[in-house]
């Protein structure tokens, strides 16, 4: 189990967004929801990708400078 955690660390959170956003697609093309529920989760997976992003980022730059 500690090996699949280290493998998928820093990568879950891409593969979540993925996810929903693979779901909402079928979702929408089964008629199951509208167009707003489609645009709304694809904003926010994107978002949510993009913050986790930014926090590595800043992470690497902090341990880079030795902080």
């Amino acid at each position: 189990m500690e090996t699949l955690r280290n493998a998928l660390q820093g990568w879950k959170t891409y593969i979540v967004g993925l996810i929903a956003i693979l779901s909402v697609l079928a979702t929408f093309a089964d008629g199951r929801c509208d167009i707003g529920t489609v645009i709304q989760t694809i904003a926010t997976s994107i978002l949510a990708m993009t913050l986790r992003a930014g926090v590595q980022k800043a992470q690497d730059k902090t341990e880079e400078n030795g902080n």
